[in-house]
Order: C-alpha cells, then structure tokens, then sequence
C-alpha cells in the first residue's frame, strides 16, 4: 500500500483508469461466452436434426395467412401409420408455399411427434445469430481491455440495455409464467394482474437502466486524442462523450 501511495498522480490514474477498463472487458466477456455457449449448443442441435433426424413426406395443409408477417404453413405428415401435424416456427413470404405443396419432414425416431420442416430458415437462423451476438460481443471485450472508442462505447451501452431487459424478462418469466415458480397461483384475478405488473416494471426496466447506468458510471470511454476517460452525458436525446483530460467531446 505504501508503494502505491509513492506512485506518481499520474501512473495512480493511469492504474485505475486501465482497471475500470478490463472492469468493462469482464462486464461484455461474461454475455459473450453465455451467447457463445448458447450458439454452440444451438449449432449441434441443429447439425444433429440435419443429419441424424429421419425424414418423412409431407404436405401443407393450412397457409395461416396474415395481412404484413406473410405465411406460418401447416404441415401434416405420417410416420408407422400415424399422422401427425406441426406449424413452422418461422414466418415465410406468401409466394413460398402453396396448399397441398409436398415438403420435406425431419423428426426423431424416438419422437415422431416432433417434426420439423427440412429448410434453412427454420434450422439455422437462431445459432447463427447466436454465434454472431457471441462474436460480436467477445471482440468488443477484447478491443475493450484498452478502452472502447466513444462510438463502440455508445453502442455497448445500447447492448447492455437489451441485454438487462432480456436479463429482466427471464426474472420475470421464471416467477410468473406457467412452468416456473407462478408466484401469484391461486390469488385473486386482481392480485395477480397488480401484482404481475409491478413485477415486470420492477424487473425489466429496472435491470435495463441499471444495466447502463453501471457500465456508463464505472466504465469510461477511451478519448481519441489523449487516451484519458471520456464519461457520456445525455444532452436532449444525444449521448455526448466529454474527455476529462483534455476536453475532447465526441
């Protein structure tokens, strides 16, 4: 501690200014190794179903058409003299299918039930967009170890925002939704929707606004000019960057 104190005012800055930034380093690794996992998991799911599935004709049944989201087909298909029936998970142009249009099926031999449309948009949009979240946010960490420039910094507080209100929305589901610890069984109809929506507004905004608020306050941007701390400010709806070290704003 008495070497510390030695240290020059500057090297003592300097020393908490490169914490603060590998505090923010940590603070974007840990949701990237969680979208990482998550994707990973997600891509052998997928490979799984692709090539270790069964597949089984089928055909469209209904087009659940809707007015602006395009078409959800239903598609019935029959395994060892059962049929079954399933919706697509994803939403396809109009034009893409048509009644009575044979398809193909994928479903597990130890769930015939569960069948799945044999198509890229429904297998692979999900670990690749995990993947890439994961990606993205692992970089930024990385770039982050040294400070982010005022711009990344803007957009990792917009992450961050997202990132609380999933975080809040889990919290909230976890508690309330059936399947989960459904806090409000069996109160009155009244208290559980008071109740429900007090929880979602002190859950979900308030994990996204902390979320920010963290990060904004303990994490400083990297100034362009000098390499000094640069805090954010909202001035109207713009969030300005002030360098405390020479002034620069970004």
């Amino acid at each position: 501690m008495a070497a510390q104190h030695d240290l020059p005012l500057g090297e003592l800055m300097n020393a908490d200014l490169v914490r603060a930034w590998r505090r923010g380093a940590v603070a974007l690794a840990v949701p990237a190794a969680f979208f990482l996992l998550l994707g990973l998991a997600c891509v052998r799911g997928a490979a799984w179903r692709t090539w270790g599935n069964h597949r089984a004709p089928g055909v469209v049944i209904s087009l659940n058409l809707s007015h602006n989201r395009g078409t959800q087909p239903t598609i019935e298909y029959a395994v060892g003299g059962k049929t079954y029936k399933f919706q697509t998970a994803g939403n396809y142009p109009a034009e893409r299918f048509a009644m009575g249009q044979n398809v193909t099926v994928l479903y597990s031999a130890d769930r015939p039930d569960f069948g799945m449309l044999d198509s890229f948009g429904e297998l692979w949009p999900l670990p690749i967009g995990l993947s890439v979240v994961g990606l993205a946010l692992a970089a930024l960490a990385w770039k982050a170890r040294s400070g982010l420039h005022p711009a990344l910094h803007g957009l990792c507080s917009f992450g961050l925002v997202v990132l609380g209100a999933l975080a809040g929305m889990t919290v909230f589901c976890l508690l309330c939704v059936k399947g989960g610890l459904e806090i409000f069984a069996g109160a009155p109809r009244l208290v559980t929707f008071l109740g429900g929506v007090l929880l979602f507004f002190g859950t979900v905004p308030v994990a996204a606004c902390g979320a920010v608020a963290l990060w904004q306050r303990y994490v400083p941007a990297r100034c362009p000019r000098c390499s000094g701390p640069m805090r954010g400010q909202h001035v109207g709806r713009q969030l300005i960057y002030t360098c405390s070290d020479c002034g620069q704003r970004g």
